[in-house]
Order: C-alpha cells, then structure tokens, then sequence
C-alpha cells in the first residue's frame, strides 16, 4: 500500500486491488498523479494512473498499489 507522496511519474507500481481483475498483480509504469473532486461539494480523492503493458493505463487508489524498489 503505497501513499500519495510516494507515487512519482516514471515509477514502476505494482497493482495490489483494482476493478480490473485482469491486471491485479501486475506491473506498470505510473504515468500520472491527480486529485480529483467530483462533484465539487465532494472531498479531494487522490488518483494514479498506470500504464500496464499489454492492458492500457488505469486508474486506481494510491492505497491499491505497491512501488517496487528498483
């Protein structure tokens, strides 16, 4: 379980917990880091994209995924 701060574009992550049974357990390439808040009445839910090879970039909680030490 990875926090926020930690998350940094160009870092490899694992993926721990995602909608997207295909790509749990594997390795991908942060690619962006956002908060986002919808609606706008809501609170800020922080967001990192990963770009997994052979599925495409998804979208998950920081908490879901692991940064592998490289």
């Amino acid at each position: 379980m990875a926090h926020v701060d930690e998350c940094v574009p160009g870092q490899q992550a694992k993926i721990l917990r995602s909608g997207v049974a295909r790509v749990v357990g594997k390795t991908g390439t942060i690619v962006e880091v956002s908060r986002i808040r919808r609606p706008a009445s809501a609170p800020l839910k922080d967001t990192v994209t990963v770009d997994v090879p052979g599925h495409g970039e998804i979208a998950v909680a920081p908490s879901d995924l692991e940064i592998v030490q490289a």
